[in-house]
């Protein structure tokens, strides 16, 4: 296990796969830029292997080493965004064992100013969190308040937790949710580790909302935030200090989009975020690496290398206390788990990865959902209005593969 630094003050984390890593590096150097006194931890979700990163005081944690039991289950049960969201808690709880703050940031930010804001409001508050945004939007794009409702108030890229009994207790808290209903569901109410914040201010009276403008610029508020520079200094409404921008769902292909799930913003609509969304481009191509991004996700594959499919981590997911209990290496490739998978036909030939779609890719199905469009026509006037209106409400159960596991009937 790494050897985390003794009776220091603060520290920062960031959580990734390997093939990540380039990004985390980003996160590195600008941290550090700002903050050389402070430590820095890179904890990487995946298969434990020989990597070498030439960075002079970048601390490694390899998820194995985290204080989590039944990993294994976990991992299977989880696709590599939750997972690599899910460890979080248990992250931040190991690291507050030594220092007396930590915070968190998503591996996608870049840091352009010192944080220490952050961490003198952890002087006093257990917890620190900023809302996705501070005005509210309704406005016909792409996130908006809807939004929000589904995927939490707090954009979870970003928390600070520091050693006092309530953070410790927040952090149990959440990483209880976390691993056990940390899925990205939010048909039904989940949002792998981000929902569950919402609840915490109920629970934890000394949260404090950082409304700061300059902490965690990022799609969801570009609409509130406008970027401009003063001298050397980057300043978000002509009166903040930017801190950091969090670059999440960024194409590098297209840098003036600001990101891929949002409509709000055309491309080229936003000259002052583009100005440092291209200078972000060049960050990541300075420190990208074949060794780093073309690895795949190691918990993607059973030991055999026989790829675990979307829809089997699901079905193990709901039968794994009952049906898989004792089934301590759910990748065995001898094991229950994928002697399941083959029974059911769970596998795919070619070990052919899917693509995890967003809804700008329902363009491309045209054809299909108005097939899908049809058929509920003709369901609407087979069953009538009332019939029809509780189908759809027991398809939105079901929409949980969770939620279909009766299928199978009793496993062997």
């Amino acid at each position: 296990m790494t050897n985390i630094v003794m009776n220091k003050c603060v520290a920062a984390v960031t959580i990734c796969s390997i093939n990540y890593i380039g990004k985390a590096l980003v996160l590195f150097d600008t941290f550090k830029e700002h903050h050389p006194g402070d430590d820095f931890y890179l904890v990487l979700v995946d298969r434990k292997t020989d990597i070498k990163i030439a960075k002079a005081g970048l601390n490694i944690i390899w998820v194995e080493d985290l204080p989590i039991n039944n990993l294994l289950q976990h991992a299977f049960s989880y696709d590599v965004i939750e997972f690599n969201t899910n460890v979080k808690p248990a992250a931040m709880r190991l690291l507050l064992h030594s220092y007396k703050a930590v915070v968190y940031l998503d591996p996608d930010i870049k840091v352009y100013s010192s944080l220490t804001s952050v961490f003198e409001a952890l002087v006093d508050a257990s917890l620190v969190v900023t809302p996705h945004a501070n005005t509210p939007i309704l406005d016909g794009f792409k996130p908006d308040d809807l939004d929000l409702l589904k995927f939490g108030a707090f954009n979870l890229g970003f928390v600070g937790v520091s050693d006092c009994s309530e953070g410790l207790a927040f952090l149990d808290w959440w990483s209880d949710r976390c691993l056990e209903h940390g899925y990205y569901e939010p048909q039904l109410g989940l949002a792998v580790d981000q929902k569950w914040v919402g609840l915490a201010p109920c629970f934890f009276p000394n949260l404090r909302i950082l409304h700061d403008e300059g902490l965690n610029v990022a799609f969801w508020n570009l609409h509130e935030r406008k970027l401009s520079k003063s001298g050397e200094t980057w300043l978000v409404n002509e009166k903040t200090l930017l801190k950091f921008i969090h670059f999440s769902s960024f194409g590098t292909s297209t840098p003036g989009l600001v990101a891929q799930k949002q409509t709000r913003f055309p491309v080229g609509s936003r000259p002052d975020f583009n100005m440092l969304a291209v200078e972000y481009v060049q960050n990541l191509q300075t420190n990208a690496s074949d060794e780093f991004s073309d690895r795949p996700y190691g918990f993607d594959y059973f030991d055999d290398g026989t790829y675990v499919t979307p829809t089997l981590r699901r079905f193990y997911g709901a039968l794994k206390a009952n049906e898989f209990e004792f089934e301590k290496n759910p990748f065995s490739a001898i094991g229950p788990v994928k002697q399941f998978a083959k029974r059911h036909g769970l596998l795919i030939k070619g070990n052919m990865k899917s693509k995890r779609h967003i809804f700008r890719d329902m363009g491309a199905y045209g054809l299909q959902i108005k097939m899908i469009e049809k058929i509920l026509r003709v369901a609407l006037f087979v069953l009538g209005p009332e019939r029809y209106f509780n189908l759809m409400r027991y398809l939105a159960h079901i929409s949980s593969l969770r939620n279909q596991v009766a299928m199978f009937g009793k496993i062997d």
